[in-house]
């Protein structure tokens, strides 16, 4: 009974050293020369800048962000047609509806998709999902709970890969939750929808009946940043 008894004064007394320690410092700081003053004040702005950026690029990594995306945003991908001003709208109402991003390499597919997951959504590359799974094949469930409930998933690198039965069943049980949960999904591949129901599986392209986006140009790597 004691002891219960002696733990709100034992806090008050915490409490109250820091609270002396606290204004100690403030004290102290106050009699500091003004010079001095704000070379304190501008290092610690640089410290919580620093730290809050490395923050953001934990999460970004968490979410499937590469380094070679971190400058990606909406108004650097280059829409210089209709057509592409077209896509880039589009691609923006992915947060409503499921998308099927169509195209050749380097027409810009990925860096939207990194436009989208540095807003909250989960990129990942199918193979990946297929070997996190495989990696820990007690975990399956949790995965592809995972995949099944987030807010939006982008899954790239969908081709022309040789799956197993057990892949293409993991991929259509985690398109399967999210159509369960309506939960929207963007995938990213260069086969056109024929092709992806013949590599994959008609049933995933019948859960998602996405809108298809279709990126009808030539690379765009290397070309000069605009809006």
């Amino acid at each position: 009974m004691n002891k219960v008894n002696s733990l709100p004064s034992a806090m008050s007394d915490i409490l109250s050293k820091v609270g002396q320690v606290i204004k100690e410092r403030e004290e102290a700081f106050e009699v500091l020369p003004e010079e001095e003053k704000k070379r304190i004040l501008e290092k610690q702005e640089i410290t919580e800048k620093t730290e809050q950026r490395e923050r953001q690029l934990e999460e970004w990594k968490r979410r499937g962000i590469t380094r070679r995306y971190f400058d990606a945003k909406w108004d650097n991908w280059i829409a210089d047609t209709p057509e592409k001003e077209k896509t880039l709208k589009n691609a923006k109402t992915a947060w409503n509806t499921n998308l099927f991003l169509s195209g050749k390499n380097g027409t810009g597919k990925t860096h939207l998709a990194m436009c989208l997951a540095k807003e909250g959504a989960l990129y990942r590359r199918l193979p990946d999902i297929f070997r996190e799974v495989r990696m820990n094949f007690e975990d399956e469930e949790k995965i592809i709970g995972c995949y099944g409930e987030c807010n939006l998933l982008i899954i790239d690198e969908i081709g022309r890969q040789k799956f197993s039965d057990f892949e293409v069943n993991l991929f259509f049980e985690i398109i399967d939750r999210r159509w369960n949960n309506v939960l929207p999904t963007t995938v990213i591949t260069n086969l056109t929808a024929r092709e992806f129901a013949e590599f994959y599986s008609m049933a995933i392209l019948d859960r998602l009946r996405p809108t298809e986006i279709n990126f009808n140009w030539e690379s765009m790597r290397g070309q000069t940043v605009t809006a």
